[in-house]
């Protein structure tokens, strides 16, 4: 039962990365490469054939880089400048900030000065680091700046530039390799009729090369990237694959379904989820009187519920107390669930890590969770545990719903939307990059006669 709560939690957690993997890899990615293999197929089975090779290398390819890509830059740089300065690349650059008048950051409970007086004892490694950091502060800021720039540019380039580059260059070598060998002929071309495009496409690969003729400046970015999650981040470059995705297209109407299906991923993979999670939530409390905000492995631990019934659950009541309380009491259930959801990093020794920025409000979204959920369960025993039961089933239904109706939405609605876009434009079911590359193809075939 608990690896199944834990499952469950892990996939409703809309604010990490495991119903993005559960959405993209497993629901979203296959049926979008089967329904794509179809749509071309009705007109092409050979066109079908290449476009179900090249949705696989897009979706899964595409789905390495944008979850581990951010990751492995960041990384690679910390190591990198560990290795060249001794200073650790794990120190949040936002420590550093300073007001506009020139002095400290306004907030003062996660100050760079404020956090080495009040770890000195209790941290002395870690405090360390933001000595060090401190007294290369210049040196620290730009190569934050680079690296969280890198972090974010680099697989931007590598999803939306370079891998459909590689992929629409490997379709063109298949097609080439088939014309030279004899396996290509009008006659076989002829039987698989071409509906033109509106206007004309281009097959050939757009250069990178006018990229080079603005060069902008991503000076003073560190900090505001510095402030993102992991998913926000992932949501940036998603945004940077989009445009790469619509650089790289072949031809117009392949531009146009590429901005059409990448800005309906992004909304339905960051937004839509969230809204749908509180709307479940609402209605469950409104006709079940459960209250279903809380994580349902919290709602499954015998301690917590064990200090519900005994009304010793201890949590801050205001969000300018959160850090303090957390630093008070490492051992609470508040500190313990902050860990597992990584809204707080601890150290080995139990000590939050004062290298980090930790969102308060995030934080504290999750202590009145906590509190609304105590006040609503019945204190006696018996009646808490049925309680506790009922509302972790609610909330594994409602779970369960968000990623069915999301994927849904994600790998059936969007890509069938996406194929009657294609025919109101093109008047055809094949790929539009692909009856460019097919139109090639009867070009060069006549060439050879």
């Amino acid at each position: 039962m608990s690896l199944m709560i834990n499952a469950i939690s892990a996939v409703g957690n809309n604010s990490s990365v495991y119903p993005l993997l559960v959405r993209d890899c497993g629901i979203e990615g296959p049926v979008k490469v089967v329904q794509n293999y179809k749509e071309t197929a009705k007109e092409s089975k050979r066109m079908g054939l290449h476009c179900l090779r090249e949705k696989t290398i897009d979706e899964f390819g595409t789905s390495v880089i944008w979850m581990g890509g951010v990751s492995f830059v960041e990384f690679v740089a910390n190591k990198f400048f560990k290795k060249k300065t001794g200073l650790n690349g794990n120190v949040n650059l936002r420590l550093l900030e300073k007001s506009k008048d020139g002095k400290s950051f306004k907030n003062l409970q996660q100050n760079i000065d404020v956090n080495i007086k009040k770890f000195a004892k209790l941290a002395p490694e870690a405090v360390q680091d933001l000595i060090n950091v401190k007294n290369n502060a210049d040196k620290y800021k730009k190569f934050s700046n680079k690296k969280y720039t890198a972090a974010l540019i680099l697989p931007m380039v590598a999803m939306g530039y370079v891998l459909p580059k590689l992929n629409y260059g490997l379709t063109n070598i298949l097609i080439e390799r088939d014309i030279k060998n004899g396996k290509l002929k009008s006659k076989n071309l002829s039987q698989e009729p071409i509906k033109p495009q509106k206007t004309k496409t281009n097959s050939n690969f757009t250069s990178l090369n006018s990229m080079r003729k603005s060069n902008p400046s991503f000076k003073g970015l560190g900090s505001t990237i510095a402030a993102l999650s992991h998913t926000d981040k992932m949501a940036v470059t998603d945004g940077g694959l989009a445009v790469g995705r619509v650089y790289t297209s072949r031809g117009k109407y392949e531009k146009i379904e590429s901005a059409f299906n990448s800005i309906g991923m992004l909304v339905l993979n960051f937004w839509t989820p969230k809204y749908i999670e509180k709307g479940l939530d609402k209605l469950t409390k409104s006709i079940f009187k459960i209250d279903t905000a809380l994580d349902p492995k919290i709602m499954a631990d015998k301690k917590f519920l064990y200090q519900i019934s005994k009304n010793s659950l201890d949590l801050p009541s205001k969000e300018e107390d959160v850090l303090d309380f957390i630093d008070n009491n490492p051992k609470s259930m508040l500190a313990k669930y902050a860990k597992k959801n990584k809204i707080v990093k601890f150290l080995d020794n139990g000590v939050r890590d004062p290298r980090e920025i930790v969102d308060t409000k995030k934080l504290f979204t999750l202590s009145k969770n906590m509190k609304d959920f105590a006040s609503q369960a019945p204190k006696e025993n018996s009646k808490l545990i049925a309680y506790a039961n009922k509302a972790i089933k609610a909330k594994s239904v409602n779970i369960i719903a968000n990623v069915a109706i999301s994927s849904l939405l994600l790998a059936v609605a969007l890509p069938q939307a996406q194929f009657v876009l294609r025919r109101i434009l093109t008047g055809s079911n094949i790929a539009p990059g692909l009856v460019a590359t097919k139109k090639k193809e009867q070009k060069n075939i006549n060439k050879l006669g």
